[in-house]
């Protein structure tokens, strides 16, 4: 199959120059830029937050974890094929990437995710605007030369079968396991997520274990259903109210969120630590951190300011 695929990268080659030659502009450069930020983690750290806080609690668990998911699929196939990029020349870098190319996680998120909301909400107009999305932030990666139009497709299929276990395992797990103590809960959020991270696939160019993007995805996995443990056993928190209060709600969630995204960082970055382990363990509960304030420590928050 790699070999395969080399070959049909290398002959997509003149379509990826054909794309740059024919579209590429200033205007058309940040236009895609904006389309390729809409899958990265900073945009999400505001979606995710804004669905789950002001929109509708099973809409914002679902699409984060359809982004958890669809993150580690792509990452997962990523290091285990480890191909190469586009070549630069000829092909022009209009972002900058370092990880393998196949498959685009920009592509595999934008399914997962996008997708995942359009089965929610289920309406004709939005499923327009979410293939529409979904397909310029796949077409984004092409243009700006980062990505084979295998990857993109690849990407595609990857979320698609992710959005589609994750709909169809959700409904039928969620009873069993609100069935269980609190204790049970975490004890299983926490196993999962490690063996999630046991699991992942050693990075060839920096051969340490733990692969860091395991690292940040099975620590903000383990982070969000922690919180959610702490809603269905005593929260109980509720999105409804006028919509003044939902946007100071989100307003003040976000302060939260920038404080334990930003602090842990800054801290890491501070600390002489020359152990690879121990920074990946920071980088976990720096991720768990924030998984927690999105779905616990927030949403406790604006009970106690009467915004919820």
């Amino acid at each position: 199959m790699i070999q395969w695929l080399q070959q049909f990268n290398e002959a997509s080659v003149p379509f990826i120059l054909w794309v740059q030659a024919n579209f590429q502009s200033d205007g058309m450069t940040a236009i895609m830029r904006f389309f390729s930020f809409l899958g990265t983690e900073y945009f999400f750290l505001l979606a995710m937050p804004f669905i789950y806080w002001t929109l509708s609690k099973r809409w914002g668990v679902m699409t984060a974890l359809a982004l958890v998911f669809s993150s580690y699929a792509a990452g997962f196939i990523k290091w285990t094929f480890n191909m190469p990029r586009p070549p630069s020349p000829p092909v022009q870098r209009l972002w900058r990437e370092t990880s393998p190319g196949f498959v685009s996680g920009h592509a595999t998120t934008a399914m997962g995710v996008w997708g995942t909301l359009a089965a929610l909400v289920r309406r004709g107009w939005f499923w327009v605007l979410v293939g529409t999305i979904i397909f310029f932030i796949g077409f984004s990666r092409i243009y700006l030369g980062v990505h084979y139009p295998s990857d993109v497709i690849g990407g595609w299929i990857t979320g698609f079968v992710v959005a589609v276990v994750l709909l169809w395992t959700a409904p039928a797990l969620e009873p069993v396991v609100r069935s269980w103590n609190a204790l049970v809960m975490l004890a299983a959020a926490l196993a999962f997520s490690l063996l999630l991270l046991v699991i992942f696939p050693i990075d060839p160019e920096s051969p340490g274990w733990p692969n860091g993007s395991a690292v940040q995805l099975t620590g903000l996995l383990f982070g969000l259903l922690a919180g959610l443990v702490w809603d269905v056993k005593s929260l109980h928190f509720q999105v409804d109210g006028p919509w003044v209060k939902r946007i100071l709600r989100f307003l003040a969630g976000l302060f939260i969120l920038a404080l334990f995204y930003i602090g842990p960082k800054l801290l890491l970055d501070a600390l002489p630590l020359q152990n690879d382990l121990a920074i990946q363990a920071i980088r976990y509960l720096r991720y768990a951190l924030v998984g927690f304030v999105a779905s616990g420590l927030a949403p406790w928050l604006f009970q106690k300011l009467s915004l919820a």
